[in-house]
């Protein structure tokens, strides 16, 4: 490509096309982060929750096994 076929495409695009351009990428590139954030936190929570379920479930277990098979030490 010739040095004036470059300067044609230069003269043509605009920094403040640019500039909208970067901004915008970078409004889309922060919103896709909080989205993570968010998503991670729900996550966390419903795994905190089932956690918690689950520890209940395995108490009750026991007690019952208990109940069925006696007390074991």
């Amino acid at each position: 490509m010739n040095y004036k076929k470059l300067n044609i495409i230069f003269k043509k695009i605009k920094m403040e096309n640019i500039n909208q351009g970067i901004n915008i990428f970078n409004k889309a590139v922060q919103d896709f982060g909080k989205s993570m954030d968010s998503i991670t936190s729900e996550m966390s929570a419903d795994i905190k929750k089932l956690n918690k379920e689950s520890e209940i479930r395995e108490k009750k277990n026991k007690e019952n096994l208990d109940k069925i098979w006696g007390k074991r030490d």
